[in-house]
């Protein structure tokens, strides 16, 4: 059994508006896309009022943790992607 990472290799984030210490906030994150090593997911953060502060992108490979080198997915991590 391969021992999987999953290292970011690719991060953007645009702050529209202020966050405030102690705001409640909402994180939804949005599954994107997977190829055959990586996958990439966007995001965007609300506050309490449901306005929208920041929106993201990442992008994450599956690395094998002995070799370092990509590799795919492990099955368990392909049936919840399918499941989306």
């Amino acid at each position: 059994v391969n021992c999987v990472i999953f290292p970011v290799v690719t991060l953007t984030m645009i702050y529209k508006k202020t966050a405030r210490y102690d705001d409640l906030l909402t994180v939804k994150t949005i599954f994107k896309s997977q190829t055959s090593v990586k996958i990439e997911f966007d995001y965007e953060i609300y506050n309490e009022t449901n306005e929208l502060l920041t929106t993201g992108y990442s992008m994450l490979v599956f690395v094998d943790m002995k070799t370092g080198r990509p590799i795919l997915p492990p099955d368990y991590v392909s049936e919840k992607i399918n499941a989306l």
